[in-house]
């Protein structure tokens, strides 16, 4: 009977040493922010967030004068993109510092979609909120993927779900979303041929049919992105090999084919801005600490233009940028 006491005391314990780490990482897995410092391991500061696997970053300026970067999250045993989970925020006013925000929408939190498959995140703020429009698999499947909307008070989050855009689905959407500067509102996304069409305000609906866009070249194969530069439009993208970009005098092109932004660096997933005076080109890549095409770092680069307007092609730096006082 003394033995049979021993061994219960034994699972008992066992028991309440496993739920208590459990519970214990959960509140560590919860905290708000993290502050992330840069590697001393490296001569420079790419790539930017080393303590986790990010990718496809989706940068912006907001009210509050902080750089914003909404990413993907590769995990570290992936070896498909269908365990892409938990978007993340980060912060920075210096564009080497940065704050982790930690998980602002996952997977778990769309009822109409599966869990993982939650790829490349845009963001935008409109009607004093922050939107995330994503691409979401309904079944697990890369060809029945919608754009998701989610919103939020305030720019860290956390994000809450409130529905997709009709008629904006099919094989992985790499969706963008730009506001140009009369407020009228634009959605870039497709897989080998381009599609663009008007958001309405509530940016649930789309305002118009969508367009195929035509850009003098026929590399296009996803990550859809626009800016916009002293009254010129840049519609850029990956070619499967890099990255490519044309230029158009209005937000629907046709976009004059202009070449290489990021070519050698496979999959190029970017997004551009202009802080403190200085532009900077936000990317990911995989040769950082074994990573693959599964397991991607973010980074970032000085983006330069030439007089007439076109980019400078950018290589892929361990340097990365400096810290801006």
């Amino acid at each position: 009977m003394k033995q049979e006491f021993q061994i219960v005391a034994i699972v008992l314990i066992t028991t309440f040493s496993v739920l208590s780490c459990k519970n214990q990482k959960k509140e560590q897995e919860s905290n708000p922010m993290v502050e992330v410092e840069p590697s001393v391991q490296f001569e420079g500061n790419n790539p930017v967030i080393r303590h986790i696997r990010t990718a496809d970053p989706s940068a912006h300026i907001w009210n509050d004068g902080k750089v914003w970067m909404y990413t993907s999250r590769d995990m570290e045993d992936a070896t498909f993109y269908d365990s892409m989970d938990g978007y993340r925020a980060f912060s920075s006013t210096d564009m080497v510092n940065w704050t982790d925000h930690g998980e602002v929408l996952h997977s778990r939190d769309i009822p109409w979609g599966t869990s993982g498959w939650m790829w490349a995140p845009t963001a935008i703020y409109k009607n004093d909120k922050y939107y995330l429009l994503y691409p979401h698999s309904v079944k697990g499947s890369k060809d029945d993927m919608r754009c998701g909307v989610a919103v939020s008070d305030v720019p860290e989050g956390p994000f809450k779900d409130i529905g997709w855009i009709e008629g904006v689905d099919g094989q992985w959407l790499d969706p963008c979303v730009f506001e140009d500067d009369d407020g009228k509102v634009y959605l870039y996304w497709g897989v080998r041929a381009p599609k663009v069409a008007r958001l309405k305000d509530n940016l649930l609906e789309l305002a118009e049919a969508p367009r195929t866009i035509e850009y003098g070249n026929k590399n296009f194969f996803e990550a859809s992105y626009m800016h916009k530069r002293n009254g010129k439009y840049y519609f850029s993208y990956n070619a499967g090999l890099g990255g490519f970009y044309g230029m158009a005098d209005n937000p629907y092109g046709p976009f004059e084919y202009k070449g290489a932004i990021n070519p050698k660096q496979r999959q190029d997933h970017h997004s551009i801005l202009n802080y403190k005076g200085q532009d900077y080109f936000f990317y990911h890549w995989q040769n950082w600490n074994q990573g693959s095409k599964f397991r991607r770092n973010t980074a970032i680069e000085y983006l330069y233009y030439n007089e007439d307007g076109t980019i400078q092609e950018i290589v892929a730096t361990e340097e990365g940028v400096k810290k801006v006082e």
